[in-house]
């Protein structure tokens, strides 16, 4: 039966919309985590348009629309700004617009063991002072080990780690003096970012990045970015769809009571 397919396909993308909500309320005090929305898209249907008469009361377009139920067709991510959370620790950085921090993971090649670079985003602004064992100098540093990077894509060093100062153009000033200046990156399609776990980004290859560090957003020295998602926006959407997936299993529960009845039927 067709209403089988339909819930079935239903139920399916139904249960993907919960997992979206789950993993927004599990990282409800993530720094810098930006939430995403399901929203779904319509299956291939008919149209039954022959009518054995033209019926004067129908206000609805003619035909009868034969559906095949619903898929999830894509998360899209929210990029609204989140709460500010101060606290006065030198290191902490908050971006107030768009944007992302630059981060640089370096790993080992496996067959020859040369270091590798990619380059991340994230607006987790955690970052901390540490020593760093492939540049032998101090670097700012996610807690993953990442290097945050400058405006040209290079990780942030210093010798001697003395007292520290961004300004909100980004320019990093240590005991007075300049070193280096955070770049601020976007890119203009935000469907381009792919999530790859650790609250950091990845771009599809070939995507242009853009620095709009001195137009579109500012650097906060001593507060960090809280998540954006809002708890009560995701519980009366973690309602919604459990009812949506009640409703579904119930239909598929009434089908297969029908085609119980139609076997019974044909078996006397």
């Amino acid at each position: 039966m067709q209403s089988l397919n339909i819930s079935s396909a239903a139920l399916r993308s139904v249960q993907q919309a919960l997992d979206t909500t789950a993993n927004n309320l599990a990282n409800l005090d993530t720094v810098g985590f930006k939430r995403r929305t399901a929203s779904f898209s319509e299956l291939l249907f008919d149209s039954m348009n022959e009518q054995p008469a033209e019926d004067r009361q129908r206000t609805s377009p003619p035909g009868l629309r034969i559906g095949s139920g619903v898929r999830l067709g894509m998360t899209k991510l929210d990029l609204s700004q989140g709460s500010a959370k101060i606290t006065e620790i030198p290191t902490d950085l908050m971006i107030e617009g768009e944007g992302f921090f630059g981060v640089s993971r370096l790993t080992r090649d496996p067959d020859t063991n040369e270091l590798r670079e990619e380059i991340r985003l994230t607006r987790n602004g955690g970052f901390q002072i540490k020593q760093s064992p492939e540049y032998n100098q101090y670097a700012l540093t996610t807690a993953n080990g990442d290097y945050l990077v400058d405006e040209s894509g290079v990780p942030i060093l210093m010798d001697n780690p003395g007292e520290l100062k961004i300004t909100p153009e980004g320019r990093v000033l240590n005991d007075g003096e300049e070193i280096a200046r955070i770049a601020v990156w976007k890119v203009d399609n935000p469907d381009q970012y792919r999530q790859v776990g650790e609250n950091e980004f990845l771009l599809t290859p070939g995507q242009p990045v853009t620095n709009f560090a001195l137009s579109a957003a500012t650097i906060r020295q001593g507060a960090l970015e809280a998540s954006n998602v809002d708890l009560q926006q995701e519980m009366a959407q973690l309602i919604n769809t459990q009812r949506a997936f009640q409703l579904n299993s119930r239909a598929i529960g009434i089908t297969d009571q029908m085609m119980g009845v139609a076997n019974s039927l044909r078996s006397r």
